[in-house]
């Protein structure tokens, strides 16, 4: 009998909210099976899970866990494609959060690992609140999250970097350019200059010193501040800027800026 092979961004489990984004679907749940209930199976997708619960029970490897002692609550795990697992909880009833993407053709298949460090521990923790309160316009900041995650366990070797960077000054003009644009994402961008999104994300953090999410949301907010003082309404000028809405453009704004639009017209006045 041949093992199950669940399709994309799926998981044994009932799904509270999935979300997607430049191809990564992130997803919280609550695990429906008892051990004995999951089979050895395998995903047609890389995925991270982020273990909300104690019980965790994975392949995963980790010299500072006993062996066959269970993971606890905020254990981050990176499953490539194809690995075959048991991973489940102790008991039914397990929640986690599940990021699920179509690694670069060229990544190898490797073993599952548990993920330690503040970058990628903290990516994870911060992807729970965004897909929980996931509202039009987050779309950029969860692929931006998202992206740092797949770049910390993708080498470069497997993410097909060119040592000439003339594709990533493209994407750099690229991203200006349609910035303004309604829910661009940086996989739009990739597939315009012919690379992965992950190959994206490293080389140009590299060169321009942010993600290219955050570049994204910084060429939006520096258009509006140039216009915010000119007393245009700030409802039409969110959506002339590519925000979902005004209020989507306040809190970028002042993600960025630290203050709202109104009060930085204020400064002006």
């Amino acid at each position: 009998m041949s093992k199950p092979h669940l399709p994309s961004g799926d998981f044994f489990g009932a799904a509270s909210r999935t979300v997607e984004a430049g191809g990564f679907r992130v997803g919280l749940w609550v695990a429906s099976r008892p051990p004995e209930g999951v089979e050895l199976h395998a995903h047609d997708d890389a995925h991270f899970i982020l273990a909300l619960d104690g019980g965790y029970r994975s392949l995963a490897h980790d010299p500072l866990t006993p062996k066959n002692a269970a993971f606890g609550p905020g254990a981050l795990v990176w499953n490539p494609p194809g690995v075959e697992h048991r991973d489940c909880f102790d008991v039914a009833g397990g929640r986690f959060l599940s990021i699920s993407f179509d690694p670069p053709k060229r990544a190898g298949r490797g073993d599952p690992m548990r993920l330690r460090g503040a970058l990628a521990e903290g990516v994870a923790r911060r992807l729970v609140g965004v897909a929980g309160r996931f509202a039009e316009g987050d779309a950029v900041r969860m692929e931006g999250l998202t992206l740092d995650l797949a770049a910390s366990v993708l080498s470069p070797g497997e993410v097909d970097e060119d040592p000439a960077p003339d594709w990533l000054l493209r994407a750099h003009d690229v991203l200006h350019d349609l910035a303004d644009q309604p829910g661009l994402e940086v996989a739009t961008v990739a597939r315009l200059v012919g690379v992965h999104p992950v190959s994206l994300a490293r080389r140009y953090r590299r060169h321009f010193g942010c993600s290219p999410a955050v570049a994204i949301r910084r060429a939006r907010a520096d258009r509006v501040a140039g216009q915010i003082a000119r007393g245009l309404d700030l409802a039409e000028l969110a959506l002339g800027a590519g925000y979902a809405d005004q209020s989507h453009m306040t809190r970028e704004f002042g993600a960025l800026y630290g203050l709202t639009p109104a009060r930085y017209r204020a400064l002006f006045a």
